[in-house]
């Protein structure tokens, strides 16, 4: 997942890039407002997934529970998220909880698997536009 958001990342740098230099402004400035473009998106995007800062390296459990299996490792700090599913509290103050694809899976589950909305960068939850999980979902997790 990270090398896809990396790459993605690319790609929107670069068209960015040659748009703003193109335009006349300066390297140093094109640098500095693709840096806060990143950094400030989140939302959904035409794939009908959440694109956002996350905490990184957050541990991703099998139910949007505390109390449940962890399934993998979030390690990137940009991640996309599949959909959202009402839960467990956690300290972000709600019960909402994304579908995530993790950077490491916990055998014998495949890395899928969900984190409290705590540690995504969204200003409301769920994030508007995002799809609430459905039964299929849950088949992505595993095992």
């Amino acid at each position: 997942m990270m090398i896809r958001n990396r790459a993605a990342g690319a790609l929107l740098t670069a068209a960015l890039f040659s748009a703003l230099w193109g335009a006349g402004i300066p390297e140093a400035a094109t640098t500095t407002a693709l840096a806060a473009t990143a950094a400030e998106e989140c939302g959904v995007r035409s794939d009908g997934r959440l694109y956002c800062r996350n905490t990184p390296n957050v541990t991703l459990s099998y139910d949007a529970s505390y109390q449940t299996a962890e399934t993998g490792v979030l390690k990137s700090s940009f991640s996309w998220f599949q959909c959202w599913v009402e839960g467990g509290p956690h300290a972000g103050g709600n019960s909402i909880w994304y579908l995530a694809a993790g950077d490491e899976a916990v055998p014998p589950y495949r890395g899928w698997g969900f984190l409290p909305a705590v540690h995504v960068a969204t200003a409301h939850d769920p994030a508007p536009g995002l799809r609430e999980c459905t039964s299929a979902d849950y088949d992505l997790i595993g095992p």
